[in-house]
């Protein structure tokens, strides 16, 4: 059981960085290993027209997010959508691993760690924006993507590991803030 929540952190926190990213990893995992996901919303995930539009929807942010002004809209229209995408796809990646009432804790940390992950990607972009005039911008956003990819195919298959995601990017964004604070002082 624990290792299903510390999955479901994982794409939570995932997802917070970049939604289609983690769902379009969870939903080819889904479908080129069938076995490891059995609940009905992880075939939704792993169909090929919900891949189709994913991947045009990875494609889509993928250019926005590079796009100083627009990543920051593209920002805020996702502040709804990515806890909504973390909790689906813990829902859809334990459902039918741990009790219907684990399920639901599992789809709320992972809605919180989106949410939580968002707002902290949000606010180093912002933090980008203005010491770089957004010329850094597009160079988070292809860690973010990568981040994202590699975090998803962490969570399911090495759920543990997560645990050192849950404590590093706090420090990380903990440790960025006192340096940028330094800096300004």
């Amino acid at each position: 059981m624990i290792a299903s929540l510390l999955t479901s952190a994982g794409l939570g926190l995932g997802a917070g960085i970049n939604a289609y990213a983690t769902l379009l990893v969870f939903g080819l995992v889904s479908r080129w290993q069938p076995a490891i996901f059995h609940d009905e919303l992880a075939r939704f995930f792993a169909s090929t027209p919900v891949l189709i539009v994913l991947v045009v929807l990875y494609l889509v942010e993928f250019v926005a997010d590079k796009v100083p002004t627009v990543d920051h809209a593209w920002d805020v229209i996702h502040t709804l959508i990515r806890p909504i995408a973390g909790a689906l796809v813990a829902w859809a990646a334990v459902s039918d691993k741990i009790p219907h009432g684990a399920v639901i804790l599992a789809s709320v940390i992972a809605g919180s760690a989106a949410l939580g992950s968002h707002l902290t990607k949000a606010s180093v972009r912002g933090v980008s924006t203005l010491s770089t005039a957004g010329l850094g911008n597009p160079i988070l956003s292809l860690i973010e993507d990568a981040f994202a990819f590699v975090n998803a195919i962490i969570a399911i298959f090495l759920p543990w590991l997560v645990i050192i995601t849950l404590i590093g990017m706090p420090l990380i964004f903990f440790f960025g803030y006192q340096r940028l604070r330094s800096r300004r002082a």
